[in-house]
């Protein structure tokens, strides 16, 4: 089984602010919902936990299944360049979707993103079948997993969130 959690929420999820790959810790209630998370999952044997290197999803991963923990740069968060620390409107979301399409105003290019993401999700159908795995990421990582062992839905729209912070999405990995 695969266990998917969303990192715990950092004030910038709280004030809706771009957290890209901005460095930001865990508030009060991200360590609380790690903490949930960890009594939820406290009876799986993990063969492997899996963090993206940023801080706020290490943290959680930590709370969850203490070490060793796999850092892998394929799990951070999408890099949102100039929009970084800003604030999440109607219209900075729509100028930022723009922007990800080519890699404008510093942000990394989605394409490029998508496919870190699948390039990660690859390897754990590979290397880690019919093993209970546990991986920390962010929002937009957990949408590309999502469609990736779900599949994608006719009505699919990438800017929705599929789970919220700290929150936890499971997935068959059987052969």
């Amino acid at each position: 089984m695969i266990y998917l959690v969303r990192q715990g929420e950092t004030d910038w999820n709280l004030n809706k602010k771009f957290n890209g790959c901005t460095d930001i810790k865990l508030n009060q209630t991200g360590i609380a919902q790690a903490k949930q998370q960890a009594e939820n999952l406290r009876n799986v044997n993990f063969k492997a936990c899996f963090s993206s290197p940023q801080t706020r999803a290490r943290q959680t991963c930590e709370i969850i299944c203490g070490e060793p923990i796999i850092l892998d740069d394929r799990l951070s968060e999408i890099n949102c360049g100039a929009f970084e620390g800003t604030e999440e409107t109607a219209d900075s979301l729509q100028l930022f979707w723009q922007a990800i399409k080519n890699g404008d105003k510093g942000t990394e290019k989605f394409q490029l993103f998508v496919n870190r993401t699948l390039d990660f999700c690859n390897m754990i159908m590979k290397d880690y079948i019919e093993n209970d795995v546990l991986i920390v990421t962010h929002s937009a990582n957990a949408r590309i997993i999502n469609y990736f062992f779900k599949g994608k839905p006719d009505n699919y729209d990438f800017k929705r969130s599929v789970v919220k912070n700290g929150g936890l999405l499971t997935y068959e990995n059987k052969s």
